[in-house]
């Protein structure tokens, strides 16, 4: 369906007249938003499958590629062409707070998924327990295997990675939240008020999806290294767990990766879709 197509559809949904100038806008923002998912996913390809991708095992391939969809998203919302200030305007009809836009719960939630990629870079903190990379006696033979610790490059890469996401997302809610608010025309009103919901939805759904992909790509690290390092002891016995923190973790570190992307697909997909007109969003008045 093309962005046209779509946006008479959108204004049916909405039940707002398909007149000219509301189709025109509609179009607009629906091929703003297909041109930042095209643009996402080229760059997720590149973080999960392309030279940056910076190893050859391919655990962190999805994450990486999620992580750089959902930023592209977020740019696309962020960027929006500034509306021109209507010659006439109501200042009790403009939105002047992002908490006008969502409630604080979901505020407040976006910040919350955040934590883990944020705080990544503690990782590093944690050591291996002593032991010996390789032993050949006539009586005992061991040798170490297993992936390395994610080193502080990968997981201070998550936390810059989640900084801008979130950056991106509150400046895309505080620009929506300054936007001139046409005036002179209800029903044009009323298409930006349903464009600026669906905007703020995508971009705190985007972040939200983002920290979840980074979440899934730690936890993902973090269970290989537990589940597969191995030292030797220095008395004859079986390899121990290099990492016995991560090691012991590996139960409920197990389906960690799968679950969070999906919560991440399933957020990103609500936040996306478009309300009926009966449960658009209310904005509240400045005074």
């Amino acid at each position: 369906m093309n962005a046209d197509a779509e946006a008479s559809q959108l204004l049916e949904q909405a039940a707002l007249p398909r007149r000219g100038p509301l189709l025109d806008d509609a179009a607009e923002y629906l091929r703003r938003t297909r041109l930042g998912r095209r643009c996402g996913l080229i760059g997720g390809l590149v973080l999960g499958l392309g030279p940056l991708a910076g190893d050859t095992e391919l655990d962190l391939a999805l994450p990486r590629m999620f992580a750089g969809y959902v930023l592209g998203l977020l740019v696309s919302e962020m960027l929006a062409p500034r509306r021109d200030r209507p010659a006439r305007r109501a200042a009790d009809l403009r939105v002047r707070r992002s908490a006008d836009l969502l409630p604080r719960w979901a505020r407040a939630a976006v910040w919350a998924v955040f934590i883990p990629a944020l705080a990544s870079p503690l990782l590093v903190l944690v050591h291996p327990v002593r032991g010996l990379s390789h032993v050949s006696t006539p009586v005992y033979t061991c040798g170490s295997s297993g992936p390395p610790w994610p080193a502080l490059p990968v997981l201070a890469a998550a936390a810059v990675v989640g900084t801008a996401g979130l950056l991106a997302a509150q400046l895309t809610l505080a620009r929506l939240a300054r936007r001139p608010r046409p005036a002179d025309d209800p029903e044009r009103a009323r298409l930006d008020d349903l464009l600026r919901g669906m905007s703020a939805r995508a971009a705190a759904g985007g972040a939200a999806a983002l920290a979840l992909a980074l979440a899934s790509g730690i936890s993902e690290a973090v269970y290989v290294v537990g589940a597969r390092a191995v030292v030797c002891p220095a008395r004859p016995g079986n390899p121990v767990p290099a990492y016995p923190l991560a090691a012991s973790l590996t139960p409920w570190l197990r389906w960690a990766p799968l679950t969070l992307l999906a919560a991440a697909l399933i957020i990103l997909a609500i936040c996306r879709r478009r309300p009926g007109p009966r449960h658009r969003p209310l904005l509240r008045a400045a005074r």
